[in-house]
């Protein structure tokens, strides 16, 4: 054998290492990024299953493979800090109690919870414009987000979720707050509107203490979630349009220091927040701020 064709030789086997280790380093890698979570079959199936019961899916459905970890959270002091500075500068009168502390000035009260919840109404009512029940939602919402500014409550991670038109006379319009890139449903503000005024004003924020990336698993796939839920909840006796299907965090409120929120699935059906947690799949039954006007 001469050098040239050693050369060669050496050049081929190379050539298939380079591919081997390729193929183990970084193709095995590719097919879990490119896997999906959700086969077209079995989001067919669980369409006809929802269909059967009387449910109908209008959601898109992410079908990829999901990771997720715990996030844990606190109470948003500075939030809080932020109402009630903005009360005493007004010279309100302040009532003390245990579960609670109320902040008085003319027209309008803060009600500070122990567990955070942060409830402002006002008397007389705000009105915020004239004929809104037969106003288009997008009308509606910038009516809202421009009263959120000014009276300062436009806080970082404010996101609009949606407006629900409950009756002839009654309008809640929805926001949730965000985190780094991911959807907290926990954090909420809640405008509720009453024949063209705003009565109240329903805050509930938190802040990050901690998130480990390396302790991410897999969570339940969309379509889990889903019959999760319907597992729960049973055939509907009324049809139910499902509009929304998508992962964030949420939690019940805790009168504590700090706490862990897990993933879930938000699902919403007919105006009303469903939550299965994306780890366990069991539905997360208390709510923080009550869906409807009271």
């Amino acid at each position: 054998m001469n050098l040239g064709q050693a050369k060669l030789i050496l050049i081929i086997a190379f050539a298939a290492l380079n591919l081997f280790l390729g193929y183990h380093l970084f193709w095995s890698d590719f097919g879990h990024l490119t896997r999906v979570a959700v086969s077209a079959e079995e989001l067919r199936l669980t369409e006809q299953v929802l269909a059967e019961n009387n449910y109908k899916l209008e959601a898109p459905i992410d079908r990829a493979i999901q990771t997720a970890d715990f996030l844990t959270v606190s109470q948003s002091l500075s939030v809080q800090r932020s109402v009630l500075l903005s009360f005493l500068r007004e010279g309100a009168n302040v009532r003390q109690g245990e579960e609670a502390n109320h902040y008085y000035v003319e027209g309008k009260t803060a009600t500070i919870h122990a567990t955070g919840l942060i409830s402002i109404t006002y008397n007389p009512p705000v009105l915020l414009g004239e004929n809104l029940h037969s106003r288009d939602h997008r009308d509606i919402r910038s009516m809202v987000d421009a009263l959120i500014a000014d009276y300062q409550l436009n806080f970082d991670g404010l996101r609009f979720d949606r407006l629900e038109k409950y009756d002839s006379s009654n309008i809640v319009v929805y926001y949730y707050q965000v985190i780094g890139e991911s959807s907290v449903f926990t954090g909420q503000l809640t405008v509720k509107i009453a024949e063209d005024k705003v009565r109240s004003i329903d805050i509930y924020w938190l802040e990050p203490v901690e998130r480990i990336p390396t302790r991410e698993i897999r969570v339940i796939s969309a379509i889990e979630a889903l019959n999760s839920l319907i597992y729960e909840l049973g055939s509907a006796t009324e049809p139910q349009v499902i509009s929304r299907v998508e992962l964030g965090y949420y939690s019940s409120d805790y009168e504590a220091e700090k706490w862990e929120i897990p993933p879930v699935w938000r699902i919403l059906i007919n105006g009303q927040n469903y939550y299965i947690n994306a780890f366990t799949g069991n539905l997360e039954q208390k709510i923080v701020i009550p869906e409807q006007p009271q």
